[in-house]
């Protein structure tokens, strides 16, 4: 069998059992049944997604090198390469860290919603998910299966982003309302348009 469409595969198993474990509907559902032990949850869930994630991540990093290479970058712009990825990786860790990191993985959940709009989440309302993009996105190299990885992955995480905007305008209101009209979802073009006018 064809190793990309081995990829989709494994990477389509993934993307349904962590968007059914994510909707609300199963949440509740475990939340009546564990009670207390509902707390665990995100813990679970994180383990889940590492492990039905990892058929997907070896046979791209096993065999990506093996299928046609797609393009290459020049060696010049090596430099501008490698500061969008320590860009996207501060923007993801600092986001991180800013969440809470036990709270990131379910170790130590926080009991209280409150919603961060500063420091990451001031440039954007996703910015895990931007940091993500563009360490996987910035490549010397894209082989036919990296730009499939890198495609699929990009792809998901903008369409859970769209779904939990839908759940955080339901949890926060119009407090998220004014946090959308004020900083853009993915790409800080509000933030610069501040800073070009000397707002902050």
């Amino acid at each position: 069998m064809n190793i990309v469409l081995v990829f989709v595969l494994y990477f389509a198993g993934f993307a349904l059992i962590h968007s059914i474990l994510a909707t609300d509907y199963i949440k509740n559902k475990v939340r009546i049944t564990m009670g207390e032990g509902f707390r665990f949850y995100r813990l679970v869930y994180s383990f889940l997604s590492v492990l039905t994630f990892a058929p997907a991540f070896y046979i791209w990093i096993r065999y990506a090198a093996s299928t046609p290479l797609v393009y290459s970058i020049p060696q010049w712009l090596f430099p501008v390469i490698v500061l969008i990825r320590l860009a996207g990786a501060g923007l993801f860790v600092y986001a991180v860290f800013q969440t809470g990191l036990l709270d990131f993985v379910g170790i130590k959940p926080k009991n209280v919603n409150v919603l961060i709009t500063k420091g990451a989440y001031a440039l954007v309302r996703h910015p895990l998910y931007t940091g993500g993009i563009m360490v996987l996105a910035a490549k010397m190299e894209m082989t036919l299966l990296d730009i499939t990885a890198v495609l699929l992955v990009s792809v998901y995480l903008i369409a859970g982003a769209f779904i939990e905007e839908g759940r955080l305008l339901r949890l926060f209101g119009k407090e998220y309302e004014k946090y959308s009209d004020e900083v853009s979802m993915f790409i800080p073009v509000k933030y610069a348009a501040k800073m070009l006018s000397g707002k902050r």
